[in-house]
């Protein structure tokens, strides 16, 4: 209400659902903000259990950074920055769970994996990205076994998640 959002909370649920009806597959990520000022434990709490109920394939938070000259700047009730990171910490956690949960049902498939190379984790290992999953904010794929070939898109069999990273091998 405070940010003027013009979609209340049911608007979104509604949305979301609609999509995940109609196209089998989609990922819907999201980000989400805490600590904008007069954010209450029950604003917050509304928040967390919108999270835990939606299951996002990716989410990101970020906490409300007061600017001079801003109307929230100017607001009454800024919350307490150690109070921020913790409602922060609290909603990554969440996610880490629900994308470890969803990454489990990726393993046994085959899926198409857009090769980016060897990976900066080990030079045993090469890296790429499922189509759903976004440059430098995302997981990624690790291919540990097979023939793969950079800037190619691959099929690769899943045979491990982790909580944000999936594992696999190419097979053709």
């Amino acid at each position: 209400e405070l940010m003027n959002r013009d979609i209340s909370r049911e608007g979104m649920r509604e949305i979301f659902g609609k999509l995940r009806a109609r196209v089998p597959g989609i990922a819907i990520r999201t980000s989400v903000m805490v600590g904008f000022p007069g954010e209450s434990d029950e604003d917050f709490e509304q928040l967390r259990d919108f999270v835990i109920e939606q299951k996002f394939d990716h989410l990101g938070c970020f906490t409300y950074s007061q600017e001079e000259g801003t109307v929230a700047g100017r607001m009454k009730d800024q919350i307490e920055e150690q109070l921020k990171l913790d409602r922060q910490g609290e909603i990554m956690a969440i996610q880490r769970e629900i994308s470890a949960d969803r990454l489990t049902d990726y393993v046994g498939k085959t899926v198409d994996v857009l090769v980016k190379g060897l990976s900066d984790e080990s030079d045993l290992l090469a890296e790429g990205r499922l189509s759903t999953q976004a440059p430098e904010v995302d997981g990624v794929v690790y291919i540990n076994d097979g023939d793969f070939k950079p800037g190619t898109i691959q099929r690769v069999l899943i045979t491990d998640s982790h909580d944000y990273d999936l594992v696999g091998k190419v097979i053709s």
